[in-house]
């Protein structure tokens, strides 16, 4: 902590000495090297948050320009940058921008849609994560007719406008009114009345969450974000209230390990968080969701959530097991079952291993490069 200290009373110094007397290439690399100490100050991970700052010399003075998404930060650093006597030209644009318009939330209203690394990209290779019809998202920015949209869960990605029905603050508020309906089965059609002959080609996948019309002999009325209404069989799903009460109730382990052996067999999709295909961490997140618990989209990022298991021998059902695989880091995640056995979604889709080297499940390359666990339900 002292060190931190005298680095940046050190930087200070170098920052006055350097601006005293106008810009200076020095001094310019010293407010670079200022912004990149802040965003590992306040470990700004891009995956969740826009902070794009740039500074340059125009005029015999500094500019500080680019986008950052959160007001906050923003905030902090140009206050930071003023505690250093460095004058500059505050030209941060903070999202979302003017090219979103009024409408700046917006609702999924497609079954599964991809986020992707960049607008326009249409290949599974280029996707990011996913998100359910219903899933709210926060706009931050167009591109044509392509949106970077932050999720629920705070990730970033760019999605195409005509999956999503964009909404002002009162539209978002009506929207969230009322009782709303959760996707328990794995699938569930969609149709047009109560009745078998009017199924449609459409289905639910688990995990999605639509505003309740009515229910009502076996079905539930649930409303699509466009306004359709539409029939589903109310076994397939739950009812609450509100949407903040969907997921509020926390689930035992049990209930997550039940709910992840239902997709045994899935094969694994790239940046998948749905019935349709999981990755690795979006498999876990959706199941930790379902029991009312919130994780991280990535698996470096859950890594550091919850309390470490320092010992493979204390672990308990439902902690979350690490490796490393294709990158330096945990890079893979798994739940734990019990009995040294866990399940994930790996390269041969949902499947459950072993740490036990005489069980017929062991995988002796994951035993390897297993590097730890974290528990996220607590003990009671």
């Amino acid at each position: 902590m002292k060190m931190k200290r005298m680095i940046l009373i050190c930087s200070i110094l170098i920052v006055i000495s350097l601006f005293g007397s106008g810009v200076s290439v020095e001094g310019l690399e010293t407010v670079k090297q200022q912004i990149e100490l802040f965003k590992r100050e306040f470990n700004v991970e891009p995956r969740e948050t826009v902070f794009d700052v740039k500074v340059a010399a125009e005029g015999g003075r500094l500019s500080l320009f680019g986008e950052v998404s959160n007001a906050e930060l923003r905030t902090l650093l140009v206050e930071r940058l003023k505690e250093l006597n460095v004058t500059f030209e505050d030209k941060i644009k903070l999202l979302p921008d003017e090219s979103v318009g009024e409408k700046k939330h917006a609702v999924v209203n497609v079954v599964v849609a991809n986020l992707m690394d960049a607008p326009g990209r249409t290949l599974q290779k280029n996707a990011v994560t996913q998100a359910r019809m219903g899933e709210i998202l926060k706009l931050l920015k167009k591109d044509g007719d392509w949106y970077l949209v932050q999720m629920e869960d705070s990730y970033l990605g760019w999605i195409d406008g005509s999956k999503i029905v964009t909404m002002n603050d009162e539209e978002l508020k009506n929207y969230l009114s009322g009782p709303f309906a959760l996707i328990v089965a794995r699938f569930t059609q969609l149709y047009t009345a109560p009745e078998p002959q009017a199924r449609t080609r459409e289905n639910l996948v688990q995990g999605t969450t639509l505003p309740c019309i009515k229910a009502e002999d076996g079905w539930l009325i649930l409303k699509l974000p466009d306004g359709r209404e539409f029939f589903v069989a109310s076994k397939d799903a739950e009812l609450f209230e509100s949407r903040d009460k969907v997921f509020a109730t926390k689930k035992d382990a049990q209930y997550i390990i039940e709910l992840a052996k239902q997709h045994l067999g899935l094969p694994y999709l790239w940046a998948g968080t749905t019935s349709y295909g999981f990755d690795c961490s979006g498999f876990t997140q959706f199941c930790f969701k379902m029991a009312g618990y919130f994780l991280r989209r990535d698996a470096d990022m859950q890594f550091q959530q919850g309390e470490p298991v320092s010992d493979r021998k204390e672990l308990r059902p439902g902690d979350l097991v690490f490796f490393q695989t294709y990158k330096s880091g945990p890079s893979h995640v798994g739940i734990y079952m019990g009995n040294m056995k866990y399940i994930h979604s790996g390269s041969n889709g949902v499947a459950i291993n072993s740490f036990d080297p005489s069980d017929p499940d062991y995988s002796a390359d994951l035993d390897r490069k297993y590097i730890g666990a974290r528990r996220i339900i607590p003990q009671r």
